[in-house]
């Protein structure tokens, strides 16, 4: 059921507790795993559209969630990384190829943002998230 919110009041006070959980151990884990396995792909140069698109996704999600805590210094490591996964999507290759410096700034982002999921807030993430699929749709 979609959280509706007013400002900064939820009407749903269960919503609200369920958002202040964290995320935990062994749910940030299974979301890693999946990031991980993506970019161990994206390095081996066996990396599809669809593995390219979850770790867009995720590093669109970790810039959301850096910028709403204010963490400027993960927020532009975050962007660095995005800007050069743009750059290897946009070359004419079937499968994503990254140069090493790509990897670089893509793979520090994502060691990151895995290391903080078990420690971010459901509705934190969330929120990132939601964010991170409004400005890929534009």
């Amino acid at each position: 059921m979609p959280e509706l919110t007013i400002g900064a009041m939820y009407l749903n006070p269960l919503a609200r507790l369920a958002s202040k959980q964290l995320v935990g151990q062994e749910e940030g884990d299974k979301t890693a795993l999946l990031v991980l396995i993506a970019l161990d792909a994206a390095k081996r140069g066996e990396a599809p559209a669809s593995l390219a698109n979850t770790l867009t996704e995720h590093l669109l999600t970790s810039a959301a969630v850096w910028s709403q805590q204010g963490n400027r210094r993960l927020y532009e490591v975050a962007v660095k990384a995005w800007t050069a996964l743009l750059k290897a999507c946009a070359r004419p290759t079937e499968l994503l190829d990254l140069t090493t410096g790509e990897y670089a700034a893509i793979r520090l982002a994502i060691s990151y943002y895995v290391r903080a999921l078990p420690h971010l807030e459901v509705g934190a993430l969330a929120a990132g998230y939601a964010k991170a699929l409004q400005q890929l749709r534009g």
